[in-house]
């Protein structure tokens, strides 16, 4: 029975082409991390505070780590951190070089706080955020020096070929079993960016990015793994044309697609030496565009209060939830409201609302989806988005507005193919029949992917709409594999 499911291929196309060359790569996690903990109990303390005095924070996660980047604050900077029921500490960033911070427990001394003469319930909470949206957050064009990590974990859950056939000698069926045999279980790849990201409002489909730097982190596969990629890309490149285009085929549902790797530069050769130059352009403004489109999307989740596409619904649709009464507490030194949202109906999040008290900002969110975003099995297709969970910050720059400051999420999907599948090399310059080669089999596969992905903003200014609509993007940065981590990344060109 055919199938034709667009919202599947793209994705399925890349993990079953990484799949079939084989080229699961994993990583070092690689990072300047800090602990917060108890100074008598010595347990982790989640979800602290840690602030600078130019006003951007962050916050520990639910074992009290933080990632901390001193070359990217001032010398004379300081860091603060706080978490509520112990006392909050500061140090000199120029003199801090501890991996742990030890807190001291001490009772929460409340000020008396009156608020308009009464306690306000929630609805007039959510109304006044709304109300205050333009005096806390602005439209105006923005420039905001970035960091952006992705960690990309692969688990496969099960990984089968019946019924192979090969018009390639040497890639058989006996080769392929011992490639899956020795197949790693699991692989993760990460990238981390440094950039400058230009957000305008009124041009809110041609966001500008200029890529400051950017690494990928890996540990070298085993000799053996090593042995048999290098064994099926000689296959590949031997038997397979450099010009050729390739149809993967399952029923009769078909598309097309290109392998990379198959040519080799020949350095005599002008012609190869510019389509190799040509290809290399392409990649650069092409890992460009995604890393824009990625900050893209998390800014449009995250910016709520003006965006009414969010997802982050709970202030201009809150008959889509049930909230809780307020509470108070601080967060670093501000008293907030905390109002926790259950969704009603098919909407999917809850969350943890963190409000000024004093202004009515939103200073923080913790989101996670109660059910699943999106559900597919057909055909003998399945996709599971089980996961959608994350944390948001939000702090003020330069321009006294609050916006995004810090961001974790994670993403969860469950997918799984099993059905029969040919891989057919066709070649539009040799004459006669178009078809070189086949490959053909029933691949039963099913993996389970975790993203994590974290925004850190340094800092963040408003700019004029001429000085955007004149800024030129040139991006000649491609991610540096690195197996150490380098404490000079962060320094700028």
């Amino acid at each position: 029975m055919p199938l034709d499911i667009k919202i599947n291929f793209n994705c399925f196309k890349k993990v079953f082409c990484t799949a079939l060359i084989f080229h699961f790569l994993s990583v070092h996690s690689q990072s300047i991390k800090v602990k917060v903990i108890d100074s008598q109990t010595f347990d982790s303390i989640p979800f602290s505070t840690i602030y600078f005095s130019s006003s951007k924070g962050i916050i520990s996660d639910k074992s009290g780590v933080f990632e901390l980047v001193l070359k990217e604050q001032i010398s004379e900077d300081s860091i603060f951190v706080s978490s509520m029921g112990y006392e909050k500490v500061s140090y000199l960033l120029s003199d801090f070089n501890d991996s742990i911070i030890y807190l001291k427990p001490k009772p929460i001394e409340l000020n008396n706080v009156i608020i308009n003469n009464k306690i306000l319930k929630t609805p007039e909470i959510l109304k006044k955020v709304v109300e205050n949206f333009s005096n806390n957050y602005t439209e105006s064009p923005k420039k905001s020096k970035i960091f952006f990590s992705r960690k990309i974990t692969a688990k496969i859950d099960e990984f089968g070929l019946e019924k192979f056939k090969s018009s390639i000698d040497e890639i058989n069926e006996v080769f392929i079993d011992s490639i899956i045999n020795f197949l790693p279980k699991e692989s993760t790849t990460a990238v981390e960016t440094l950039c400058y990201y230009f957000e305008n409002k009124n041009d809110s489909i041609k966001q500008k990015i200029n890529l400051l730097k950017a690494r990928e982190t890996f540990k070298k596969e085993n000799e053996l793994v090593k042995s048999l990629n290098d064994r099926l890309a000689n296959a590949l490149r031997t038997n397979l044309k450099t010009d050729s285009y390739f149809k993967v085929r399952s029923g009769i549902f078909g598309r097309d697609l290109e392998v990379d790797g198959l040519e080799q530069i020949d350095s005599t050769s002008k012609e190869s030496l510019e389509k190799f130059q040509k290809k290399e352009l392409e990649n650069k403004k092409n890992f460009a565009q995604g890393q824009k489109n990625t900050i893209k999307n998390f800014n449009e989740i995250t910016e709520f209060y003006f965006n009414d596409n969010s997802v982050i619904d709970f202030f201009r649709k809150p008959k889509k939830y049930d909230f809780s009464d307020p509470s108070t507490d601080y967060l670093g030194d501000e008293m907030v409201y905390i109002i926790n949202c259950k969704p009603k109906g098919r909407n999917k999040y809850s969350a943890k609302i963190f409000i000024n008290a004093d202004d009515f900002a939103v200073l923080r969110i913790d989101y996670k989806n109660e059910r699943p975003l999106f559900k597919l099995k057909l055909l003998g297709v399945f996709i599971n988005q089980y996961l959608s969970e994350g944390k948001i910050l939000y702090s003020k720059f330069n321009n006294n507005k609050y916006q995004l400051s810090y961001l974790k999420a994670s993403f969860g999907q469950l997918t799984g193919f099993d059905r029969p599948l040919k891989i057919i090399e066709k070649n539009k310059n040799v004459k006669g029949r178009k078809k070189q080669n086949q490959i053909s089999f029933k691949l039963d596969f099913s993996f389970d992917q975790n993203i994590i992905s974290e925004i850190m903003v340094f800092d963040s200014s408003t700019i004029t709409n001429y000085d955007y609509s004149t800024l030129k993007e040139n991006n000649q940065i491609l991610p540096k594999f690195v197996e150490k981590f380098e404490t000079n990344f962060w320094d700028e060109l």
